[in-house]
């Protein structure tokens, strides 16, 4: 989390995001396919990341159902110029190796078919940080225990809930313009004491700066909660969900439909933190992944 001393390793958040978006690459036959092939768009094949899947050439498919590392995915075709895509989320803590991507595919007649395409996931290793806050942030005294657990069986509970349709519009936007802290994964360490893993990125952001939605969707999620602070939570549909945590007010209640860009809070420093700053982040199924590989995947788009 970033502190008064601005001294940490710290990256233009404008830069980021083009970074981001040259990075983006995509996954397509080279020559013209026969029938339905499995097309695929990320930024890189690595722990932490958000992938996008599709169907190049699915004329005539009925369904098609994507089975990866024990989930499925069902493929939506809500996407504005007609197109159908899935997301996939390569956790932060994904060992690295070949993981099979397999399609059921249903064509018009009762045609079934399955398509298979490998996912080598490369390896990764995130770096560690030393932190200081207030000694009940680090080690939670007793009388709070029971809160936090509470807390995250509510938050277990909104990110259970998956909507089959998408509810985003375009590209994902960067919540705040301010100066990014390339921490996603981070091993915390509070006060001497190892922590949590840090499943987001730090976004500098000045006491009371507006803090926007990263896309359009469904509040599922505006409360006060002892670690993140005032956090809000954004379901996307199709098992994508982003959250904004440690504002000082929250601008938008639980069930309201957000446009992308639309002001949600004010930053701050609630919760565990050490100064004011956002602390956003994305979440695909159960998957953490960086808010950045979601940058520039050209959704919508053929």
């Amino acid at each position: 989390m970033p502190g008064r001393s601005g001294a940490i390793l710290a990256i233009v958040l404008i830069a980021a995001a083009g970074a981001a978006l040259s990075a983006t690459r995509q996954d397509a036959p080279k020559v013209a396919p026969q029938g339905p092939v499995i097309g695929l768009r990320y930024r890189s094949l690595r722990p932490g990341e958000a992938i996008v899947a599709m169907l190049e050439n699915g004329r005539g498919v009925r369904r098609a159902v994507f089975h990866f590392r024990g989930r499925d995915y069902e493929l939506d075709n809500s996407f504005a110029a007609g197109e159908a895509l899935v997301f996939i989320g390569l956790d932060l803590g994904t060992p690295s190796g070949s993981y099979p991507l397999s399609v059921t595919v249903e064509r018009s007649g009762g045609i079934r078919e399955v398509l298979q395409k490998d996912i080598v996931v490369e390896a990764k290793e995130f770096p560690s940080k030393k932190l200081w806050v207030k000694e009940e942030l680090a080690v939670p005294p007793k009388a709070v225990e029971e809160r936090i657990a509470r807390e995250a069986e509510l938050v277990a509970a909104v990110y259970s809930r998956i909507t089959p349709s998408w509810l985003g519009r375009g590209d994902f936007i960067l919540p705040h313009e301010g100066k990014a802290f390339p921490n996603f994964g981070q091993r915390r360490i509070y006060n001497n004491k190892p922590r949590s893993t840090h499943g987001g990125v730090d976004i500098a952001a000045p006491m009371g700066a507006p803090i926007r939605a990263a896309n359009a969707g469904q509040v599922i999620l505006a409360s006060d909660l002892y670690l993140s602070g005032r956090t809000v939570i954004i379901d996307h549909g199709l098992g994508v969900f982003s959250s904004y945590g440690h504002m000082s007010k929250l601008l938008v209640k639980r069930g309201a439909d957000v446009a992308k860009g639309d002001v949600l809070g004010k930053a701050g420093s609630t919760g565990r933190s050490t100064g004011p700053h956002l602390h956003w982040a994305v979440r695909i199924y159960d998957a953490r992944v960086d808010p950045f590989s979601l940058l520039g995947l050209r959704l919508g788009e053929q």
